[in-house]
C-alpha cells in the first residue's frame, strides 16, 4: 500500500504548485519518492544547497505569483534552508517550507537534535509539525492557505514515520475534489471614500509631485501611469518593482534606494508631494527630514504600508490598489502646469545619455564593467528575465539596465543574499522556458554560493539545450568591489587585501570543466560580439568579463563631508543633472 506521501504529493500538485526545490535525506524520501512517480505531483528539483533551494522557491513565487515549495531534512539541512527563508521572509513572498523531523532512537533514548519549531516559528507566518498522518493533508491546506493570505513562509515539519505512514484508499469523491485546490480571487477590497477624497485634496495642491511604485502596483500600472500623467509626476520603481514600468519612458526615473538612481534621488528631494503606491520596499529614509514634503500611500493592507508611526501622512489609502487608484482618478483634474515634469524629463534623458557616455569610457586594456550591461541592455530579445546579484552587479544593474515593456527582472531585495543570482536564474528559466534568462553576478557572490547550483544547471543541461539562452554573466575584477568602494568613500580606507580581494578562479573553465560553454572576455572592443554570440545561443552558457576594478559606480564617483553627495536641484537650465549623484538614507 501506498504511504500518505502519494495523496500528499498530488495535493501539492492540486494547489498549483508546479515543482518543490530541495535536497533528499533518509527522513524526507519518501515526499521525494512520490514526487517523482507520482504523476499529478509537483516536480521535485534537486539542489546543491538547502539555502538555495528556499531562494529558487522564493524566485519562483516572485516570478509566477503562484507559492513557492522547497523542502530539507532535519538538523543541518533546516538550518541551512531557515537562512533562505529569511529572503522570501523580508520581500514578502508567499512560500511552504516542508521540514523533516528525525524519528525518535529505537531503544527509547534521546539524542541531540535541532529544535526545527522554534526555529521555523521566527522566520514563518504559519508553523505547524504535524504528528498524525490523518492531519496531514489539512495542514497542508492551512500552511497553503497562510503563505497565500500572509503573504509569506508558512511551515509543516513532519516527522517520518508520518511521511512513511501508509495511505487508506480515498474516496472517489475526494480524488476528484482535489483536482484544484487554489482558492478563490479573494473580494476586492474598497478603500474608505473619505481617505479617497483627502488624498485627492492633497495632490491636487502639490505643485511637484512624485510617484514611487513597489511590487504592491503591480496589477495597477494603468492607473499609476494615468495618475501621474494627470500630476504631470515622475514616477520612480523600488528595486522589487524594477520591472513593472518600463525604462523606457520619459518620465521614469529609475530605481529609488540607496545607491540607486541619481534622478530618483533628486526628486524624491526637490518634490513637494509624495505618493507611494505598492510600496512596501521602499526606504523612507530616502525623504529628506524636512517637513516641507506631504507624503500619502496606498497599500493593500496595513502591514504592507512602508511610513512607520513617527512619520505623519497626509493622506492614506488602504485597500485594492487598483480600485483606490481607479476612485482617485475620477477625483483629480489636469495640472495645468507640467514644468515640474518636464525638469524631470530632461533630467533622465540627461542621466540616460551620461550614463551611456561613461559606458564607453575604457582605461587601458581592462574592460569597463559598465559597458557589459549598457551592451547587453542594447541587445535585449523581447520578454528577457534579468536577474542580479548584490554587490557591484546590482550597481550596473541599477543604474545601466535598460527594460522594455514584457520583460523581467528580480533580485534578493532586503536580505541581499550573495550569490542568489543563479539560483533566482534556476527558478525563471524552469518557470518560463520560453524566455532568454540573464543572471548577473559579481565573482566575490558566485564564490558564495552561485558556483554550487551551476553543477544544478549541468544536471538539466539536455532539458536546456534547446531552450533560449540561459547566459551567466560573471564580472570578474578578483575584488569585492562595492566593499571597496564603500570604504573609499565614507571611511578614504584604500582597499584591504584581506577583506576585499577574491581567489583568482577561471569561472569559464569551471564552466568547461562542468561540460557547460564558457566564454572568457578579456578586452573592451569584444564586448559587443561576445553579447551577441551568447545572447543567439541555446542553452546554458556562462560569459566571464575581466573588469576594471578601479572603474567607480555612480554613487562613489562623488561625494561631499561625510561621504554624503548630495543631488542640485531639478530645474529648466540645460545641464544641471551632470552633476546628480547618489544620496543616502538618512541615519
Amino acid at each position: 500500500m501506498a504511504s500518505v506521501c502519494e495523496p500528499l504529493a498530488a495535493r501539492l500538485g492540486a494547489w498549483g504548485v508546479d515543482r518543490v526545490f530541495g535536497i533528499p535525506g533518509r527522513d524526507v524520501d519518501a515526499l521525494v519518492a512520490a514526487m517523482t512517480g507520482e504523476r499529478e505531483a509537483p516536480e521535485f528539483v534537486h539542489v546543491r544547497h538547502e539555502e538555495s533551494a528556499a531562494l529558487m522557491a522564493c524566485a519562483h513565487a516572485k516570478f509566477t505569483g503562484r507559492v513557492g515549495c522547497c523542502l530539507a531534512a532535519p538538523g543541518s539541512g533546516a538550518l541551512r534552508l531557515l537562512s533562505g527563508l529569511y529572503d522570501a521572509a523580508l520581500d514578502r513572498q508567499a512560500v511552504v517550507a516542508l521540514v523533516g523531523q528525525e524519528a525518535p532512537p529505537a531503544d527509547g533514548g534521546r539524542r541531540p537534535s535541532v529544535r526545527a519549531s522554534r526555529l521555523f516559528a521566527e522566520v514563518s507566518a504559519y508553523c505547524e509539525p504535524v504528528c498524525d498522518p490523518a492531519l496531514l493533508g489539512d495542514a497542508l491546506d492551512r500552511a497553503m492557505r497562510a503563505a497565500l493570505t500572509e503573504r509569506g513562509v508558512a511551515t509543516l515539519i513532519v516527522p517520518r514515520p508520518v511521511l512513511e505512514t501508509e495511505s487508506p484508499p480515498a474516496p472517489r469523491a475526494d480524488k476528484e475534489g482535489t483536482t484544484t485546490l487554489l482558492p478563490p480571487r479573494p473580494p476586492v477590497r474598497m478603500p474608505d471614500e473619505r481617505d479617497v477624497r483627502r488624498a485627492a485634496d492633497v495632490l491636487s495642491g502639490g505643485r511637484r509631485i512624485a510617484v514611487v511604485v513597489g511590487q504592491g502596483a503591480a496589477e495597477a500600472v494603468g492607473q499609476v501611469d494615468r495618475v501621474a500623467e494627470l500630476l504631470g509626476a515622475g514616477i520612480a520603481k523600488t528595486p522589487l518593482a524594477r520591472d513593472i514600468l518600463p525604462d523606457d519612458l520619459s518620465y521614469v526615473a529609475g530605481v529609488a534606494a540607496p545607491l540607486g538612481s541619481a534622478v530618483a534621488a533628486a526628486m524624491l528631494r526637490d518634490c513637494d508631494t509624495l505618493l507611494l503606491v505598492g510600496a512596501e520596499d521602499f526606504d523612507t529614509g530616502l525623504v529628506p527630514e524636512t517637513g516641507s514634503c506631504r507624503i500619502l500611500s496606498v497599500d493593500a493592507d496595513a502591514d504592507a504600508c512602508p511610513v512607520g508611526p513617527d512619520t505623519p501622512l497626509a493622506a492614506r489609502m488602504t485597500g485594492d490598489v487598483a480600485t483606490a487608484l481607479e476612485t482617485l482618478i475620477s477625483l483629480l483634474h489636469p495640472k495645468s502646469s507640467r514644468g515640474w515634469r518636464t525638469d524631470l524629463q530632461r533630467a533622465v534623458r540627461e542621466w540616460r545619455a551620461e550614463g551611456r557616455s561613461k559606458a564607453h569610457r575604457f582605461f587601458g586594456m581592462a574592460i569597463n564593467p559598465r559597458s557589459v550591461v549598457t551592451e547587453l541592455s542594447a541587445r535585449l530579445p523581447d520578454r528577457a528575465v534579468v536577474v542580479t546579484d548584490s554587490g557591484s552587479a546590482l550597481d550596473w544593474w541599477t543604474r545601466h539596465l535598460e527594460l522594455r515593456n514584457g520583460m523581467r527582472a528580480a533580485l534578493s531585495a532586503h536580505l541581499a543574499v550573495p550569490g542568489a543570482a543563479v539560483p533566482y536564474a534556476v527558478a525563471a528559466r524552469l518557470a518560463f522556458p520560453e524566455r532568454p534568462v540573464i543572471a548577473l553576478v559579481g565573482d566575490g557572490a558566485l564564490q558564495a554560493g552561485g558556483m554550487n547550483e551551476l553543477i544544478t544547471v549541468r544536471r538539466h543541461a539536455e532539458r536546456l539545450a534547446m531552450l533560449p539562452p540561459t547566459i551567466f554573466c560573471v564580472f570578474n575584477n578578483e575584488d569585492l568591489s562595492r566593499l571597496t568602494w564603500e570604504r573609499r568613500t565614507t571611511a578614504r580606507n584604500p582597499r584591504i587585501p584581506v577583506t576585499g580581494e577574491v581567489p583568482a578562479v577561471s569561472y569559464a573553465q569551471y564552466a568547461r570543466l562542468l561540460g557547460l560553454p564558457g566564454v572568457r572576455c578579456e578586452r573592451p572592443g569584444q564586448v559587443s560580439a561576445v553579447w551577441e554570440d551568447a545572447l543567439a545561443a541555446r542553452g546554458p552558457l556562462l560569459v566571464e568579463f575581466m573588469v576594471d576594478g578601479d572603474t567607480p559606480p555612480d554613487w562613489a564617483e562623488f561625494h561631499g563631508s561625510g561621504g554624503r553627495p548630495q543631488p542640485p536641484r531639478i530645474g529648466r537650465a540645460s545641464g544641471l543633472l551632470a552633476g546628480v549623484r547618489h544620496m543616502r538614507p538618512r541615519a
